[in-house]
């Protein structure tokens, strides 16, 4: 049986006052007895002693509330500095000015083994994991696709995590990647396909157009016709109309490559003449007030801003170096077929076929 409850603060007796009262009121009734190291012994038993009690109760909340609110505010003006606000993964360790990421002299090669690992096993997670002979934080499937997935191995800093390791913002070029931006698409697109390619088909290499082309009249995915000589696609729709009717690939391929070198000149385009945001503009014009003033105590403030600023304008790397590959209309004709097959898995989120002829096409440029 419990003769007595210590606790080292009153405010760990419960999340509030009300939980707290609720606890002394307990222990007055079990006949046990309740202290804390700075209050003594709490009880309610008498008048004066149920509003002593709550008095310090409510004190104890107060406190509590202003200590959240202290550590949301130091959480903002991190967030606000670009500084990382969570443990560094894998690979990485923090400065000793605790503002930025950098590669841990250890455990950053040895990541870098484990994703050269990994590229040679096709990107599969398992297998990596069962045969990479170094130790490592990563046991499962999952820590290794957590591990892929989060922003800080691609060079970023990444606050306010959504569902399946999204981030609401995402400052990129903070410290050197593990993994480029190019190696994170290809990855993505392998293990789209490997979660449906397992067993015998694990040796089953896809081919340009897998999983990228839709029928427009029933919405099943085109595959491809086995035993052609002329590789050609052909819906799978039992019900459908075109259930015998085929595709040549080189009829598609040649449509998508049109309509990717136009929207990447496009792209590059609208790149070069993009007009500043106004929210940019402000930016700018708070900065030059602040520097203006010459108070080294703003100093933090105007770092802040510009970091600020820097991710207003920050375009993503990927999409700009994809634009300038495939915006020359000869990038088809020097393409090996592995090039091709990772641009058009890379770019394109599916074609609509109707008729045997492409009509539609979404990309991701």
């Amino acid at each position: 049986m419990v003769a007595e409850v210590v606790a080292t603060q009153f405010s760990r007796l419960g999340r509030d006052s009300r939980e707290s009262d609720d606890f002394v009121k307990l222990c007055d009734a079990k006949g046990v007895t309740c202290r804390t190291l700075d209050d003594g012994i709490l009880t309610m038993a008498t008048p004066e002693d149920l509003l002593l009690t709550r008095l310090k109760g409510s004190l104890s909340e107060g406190e509590s509330m202003r200590l959240s609110r202290r550590v949301r505010s130091g959480l903002e003006a991190g967030r606000a500095m670009g500084k990382p606000m969570r443990k560094p993964c894998w690979g990485y360790r923090l400065t000793s000015d605790r503002k930025r990421l950098e590669p841990d002299p250890v455990e950053f090669p040895r990541a870098q083994r484990f994703l050269a690992l990994l590229r040679s096993l096709n990107w599969r997670m398992s297998t990596a994991v069962r045969e990479f002979e170094e130790p490592t934080p990563l046991s499962s499937c999952r820590a290794v696709r957590s591990w892929l997935l989060n922003p800080t191995i691609r060079g970023g800093i990444a606050y306010h995590q959504k569902p399946n390791h999204r981030f609401e913002k995402v400052l990129w070029d903070r410290h050197e990647p593990l993994l480029s931006h190019g190696e994170f698409a290809e990855f993505e697109r392998i293990a789209e396909l490997n979660r449906t390619m397992w067993g015998h088909n694990v040796q089953v290499k896809p081919r340009l157009l897998t999983g990228l082309c839709v029928c427009e009249e029933c919405g099943t995915r085109l595959a491809y016709v086995a035993g052609r000589t002329i590789a050609s696609v052909k819906c799978k729709g039992t019900r459908c109309s075109q259930l015998y009717r085929s595709t040549r690939e080189e009829v598609i391929v040649k449509y998508a490559v049109k309509e990717i070198t136009s929207r990447a000149a496009q792209t590059l385009a609208a790149s070069v003449s993009h007009d500043e945001p106004p929210e940019a503009s402000e930016l700018r014009h708070q900065i030059a007030s602040l520097q203006a003033l010459g108070d080294p105590d703003l100093a933090d403030v105007i770092a802040a801003k510009k970091v600020r600023l820097e991710s207003v304008l920050q375009i993503p790397r990927v999409d700009v170096e994809i634009a300038q590959k495939v915006a020359d209309p000869r990038w088809h004709d020097l393409a090996t077929y592995e090039e091709m097959q990772t641009l058009l898995h890379q770019l394109v989120d599916e074609i609509v076929i109707s008729k045997q002829v492409p009509v539609a096409i979404s990309l991701r440029i």
